[in-house]
């Protein structure tokens, strides 16, 4: 590298332009600002946050240009970066000593403040400063200008043994130093592009049924297939698109199905797989045509096309659980709503079971849930259906819902969805609205005991949602919901824990 500094000095000293004239600055100076610079990039780039290495649109910068470069991609902002610094080392290269200077001082400091900034903000340390980011400033600020102030002493004051006439050792120290620190940071960036992450991922799947909320799914285990039917769609400017087209999730694919009988559109349906008669039960959701209207029918799909039962005894709701009890081998529900005439919800408190012929009322002392949207997943450990009840956790037992102990539970919330790992009997509760803020939090239920899990990627906040867990893929799968802005969204993820692997 001295070699090749040295006939580029040459050459452009020929030339006689003074700017690139003799004396230049020193080499080690020239490394100095070239590692600070390179640190500076590296160190952008590992401050993105987790969501960025998965999808480059989640790049996050306080400059507009730098967010554009970094939303590009990572070998574009590479191949920018690169660029820069040989451009960077030419510069410092072929300058003379003072003007080379001007270059040095404030590239130096830019990047060293920068890098230092971002690594401070990124192990937490802007958190625990009293007076915030402000003094975070001032003083990496002064850091930086000691540091430099350091550097150039070392470097241009004279000295009584040169460095080029130190030993072996000391040489190879010096240029092995420089070495591994553009080792050291090269491998934690392709760490960062390369190492598996647990937690929440986005799939993207080639087909999708597009913009959903208020659907309704249910696993049919005997065909390993997730069955999703209707829902809310795209926002028309005066009401939602009610669907009832037929979806079903293979473990790699949304494949839309077209059976010659289906049920009318709808939204807050219930579904639920009746594993002794193998198909997959559906029953009310209100109506497009007005807030009022619910539908009371109930239908089954078999795979092939769905069929209209004729007996529609439990009145007409919204947000109903449906499920199965094993222990009884029926189709259960209960609780859900309706609005009446002053527009007002109105809580059902009934139980029903289902035997594929007719609805049996189910009479044990009644209990009022507050939930809003089908919430209730199976326990495959211990056996037993478990409904997550705002802020209470309950499960299903001789007929009637019991309270279950389990200390410390999430914070209340409406319209969030629980899903059950059959394997492990763990059960997911993601996000849900409480007061009219959407929430994109993660708990897992292990037994009778929450954790809260704190994934590095997780979708946005958002209620009202479809979530399963799929043996398959050996992870919970959530789709769609409604955001912030109260639209239908058309997203899909998936959570697979450490504990279940694949």
């Amino acid at each position: 590298m001295n070699k090749v500094m040295e006939k580029l000095q040459g050459w452009v000293s020929a030339t006689s332009l003074r700017f690139v004239s003799a004396p230049y600055l020193p080499g080690g100076l020239i490394c100095a600002a070239w590692l600070l610079a390179y640190t500076h990039l590296s160190a952008v780039l590992i401050a993105q946050p987790a969501a960025y290495w998965v999808d480059h649109s989640r790049a996050e910068s306080s400059l507009p240009w730098l967010q554009s470069l970094l939303a590009a991609g990572v070998l574009p902002y590479l191949l920018v970066g690169l660029l820069y610094l040989g451009l960077l080392w030419l510069a410092l290269t072929v300058l003379t000593r003072s003007l080379a200077l001007v270059v040095w001082l404030p590239v130096a400091f830019v990047h060293l403040s920068q890098a230092l900034t971002l690594l401070a903000v990124k192990s937490g340390l802007v958190g625990e400063l009293p007076a915030g980011e402000g003094v975070l400033g001032v003083g990496l600020g002064a850091v930086s200008a000691l540091a430099l102030g350091i550097i150039l002493a070392l470097i241009l004051l004279p000295r009584k043994k040169p460095l080029r006439e130190a030993g072996r050792l000391g040489r190879w120290f010096t240029t092995g130093s420089g070495y591994a620190w553009v080792i050291a940071w090269a491998g934690i960036v392709l760490a960062l592009a390369v190492w598996p992450r647990s937690g929440w991922m986005p799939l993207h799947a080639e087909h999708t049924p597009g913009p959903r909320s208020l659907s309704a799914i249910a696993y049919d285990s005997t065909r390993q297939r997730t069955v999703l039917f209707g829902g809310l769609s795209e926002w028309l400017g005066a009401s939602y698109a009610y669907k009832n087209d037929t979806w079903e999730w293979d473990g790699q694919d949304w494949i839309e199905m077209h059976p010659q009988t289906t049920p009318l559109p709808r939204a807050g349906h219930a579904m639920a797989y009746d594993e002794k008669r193998g198909v997959v039960v559906l029953f009310g959701g209100q109506d497009k045509s007005s807030n009022k209207s619910m539908f009371s029918d109930t239908w089954e799909w078999d795979g092939k096309d769905w069929h209209q039962m004729p007996y529609s005894y439990p009145a007409g709701r919204r947000g109903a659980q449906l499920f199965y009890d094993r222990q009884a081998q029926k189709v259960i529900l209960t609780g859900g709503f309706y609005y009446n005439s002053e527009d007002k919800p109105v809580r059902l408190d009934d139980s029903w079971a289902w035997d594929g012929q007719t609805w049996e009322p189910i009479n044990l002392n009644p209990q009022t849930l507050t939930i809003s949207g089908q919430n209730v997943a199976y326990d495959a450990v211990r056996g037993r259906s478990v409904l997550y009840n705002c802020d209470r956790v309950m499960q299903w037992a001789a007929g009637q819902w019991q309270e279950i102990s389990t200390g410390p539970t999430p914070p209340v919330r409406f319209g969030p969805w629980l899903a059950g790992d059959p394997e492990s009997g763990k059960l997911l509760l993601f996000g849900g609205i409480t007061e009219e803020v959407r929430l994109n939090d993660t708990w897992l239920l292990d037994g009778d005991s929450w954790q809260e899990l704190h994934p590095s990627l997780t979708p946005s906040p958002r209620d009202a949602y479809v979530m399963f867990f799929d043996p398959t893929r050996h992870s919970f799968i959530l789709y769609g919901g409604m955001d912030t802005q109260r639209y239908s969204l058309d997203d899909m993820w998936e959570y697979r824990p450490p504990e279940s692997g694949s």
